[in-house]
């Protein structure tokens, strides 16, 4: 079997798509199939491929943002695959899903689409862009679908053939590595500076906070277009000693930091299922996230973290933050959400479930 897998940015860019896309693309490629990840050119990165892996960055170098950039990438998407032998084509994110539909038409090619989450229900972006997402995720029909999270399954959908496949993490990583808490009550965001995941919010909050709470820290790891208004935004408020932009993390020093903190906190307006919560409860870290996505049926009140049921209100998400760390037993919350993933959130047990879904559509 000979699979391309389309997505329109790859690393050194870092988000959960590409994660996902990653780690499974990897195990399966393990089990002898031909994986050909198809994407944008957005830079070198460090990852190390396999015998049956291959990435395939087309066209001149571009930033991840560029919507010129990603449009024309579709085109030549299209023609790349439209002229080579797959079996499949499994794309990621909205936007490829157009390119999976022609090639479907125009070629048979069987397709399977995962969604990772969507801004269908808020008003973060503009309706046109909402409207197109929506139609490409619920009105297009593909060989099957996956999602990573249930909230998607609750949407009115032509495709019936869609399959929950969770995200997973590599538990084994975090335990090896052994630090001790940081001496001042530590918060710590991972993620992308972008409005989705509603910093600024969480930036007043700390500034609420810090009344009762004067050492508090709040540690954002990730990059994104609003680094700069959030630089500006720390200034305002006079929270340089409270807030540390610390830029893009991985690998072990990313463990170190989730397992030296305190309480992980995730204010976004929207989410599938956020990788960073698997991430964090894998480091035994309590967690404070808004009542989105599968976070709503993740987290539960009081046994592994806390939820936030308004996430425009500075006051509320503060409230919740003084809740957590005045409970004297948190560090039970961090147990009961690692014990949670350990059962239940593998990357292998998602490979194996997405090689079904292929088997299923060929």
């Amino acid at each position: 079997m000979k699979v391309a897998v389309l997505i329109d940015t790859w690393f050194p860019f870092i988000g959960g798509g590409q994660i996902n896309a990653w780690e499974i693309s990897r195990r399966i490629a393990q089990k002898g199939i031909s994986i050909e990840i198809i994407t944008r050119n957005n830079g070198r990165e460090d990852l190390k491929y396999l015998k049956n892996l291959k990435v395939i960055k087309l066209g001149p170098y571009t930033k991840g943002k560029d919507v010129i950039s990603k449009l024309t990438f579709l085109i030549r998407a299209f023609f790349y695959i439209y002229r080579r032998d797959y079996d499949l084509v499994h794309v990621h994110a909205f936007l490829p899903g157009l390119t999976a539909r022609l090639l479907m038409v125009f070629k048979g090619t069987p397709t399977v689409l995962t969604v990772h989450g969507t801004s269908i229900d808020t008003k973060l972006n503009n309706f046109y862009i909402r409207w197109l997402e929506k139609f490409i995720l619920t009105q297009i029909l593909y060989s099957a679908q996956i999602s990573v999270s249930r909230d998607f399954l609750k949407l009115k959908n032509v495709n019936q053939k869609i399959f929950y496949i969770a995200n997973g993490v590599n538990v084994k990583d975090f335990d090896r590595i052994k630090v001790s808490k940081f001496k001042d009550q530590t918060l710590i965001f991972v993620g992308r500076l972008h409005p989705q995941k509603n910093l600024p919010t969480l930036f007043r909050c700390i500034d609420t906070l810090r009344q009762e709470f004067p050492q508090i820290q709040l540690l954002v790891v990730g990059n994104g277009e609003e680094k700069g208004m959030l630089v500006t935004l720390i200034k305002e408020l006079r929270l340089t000693k409270n807030i540390k932009l610390l830029g893009e993390i991985t690998g072990r020093q990313l463990i170190r930091l989730y397992k030296s903190s305190h309480l992980f906190i995730l204010p976004s307006i929207y989410e599938g299922q956020p990788l960073t919560l698997l991430e964090a409860w894998a480091a035994k870290l309590p967690v404070v996230a808004t009542k989105t996505g599968d976070c709503q049926y993740l987290v539960k009140n009081g046994v592994n973290g806390y939820l936030i049921t308004d996430p425009d209100s500075p006051q509320q998400i503060a409230l919740v933050i003084k809740r957590a760390l005045q409970n004297k037993n948190l560090s039970k919350l961090g147990e009961n959400g690692y014990n949670l993933i350990r059962k239940n959130f593998s990357w292998d047990k998602s490979a194996n479930l997405t090689m079904e879904v292929y088997k299923s559509v060929i």
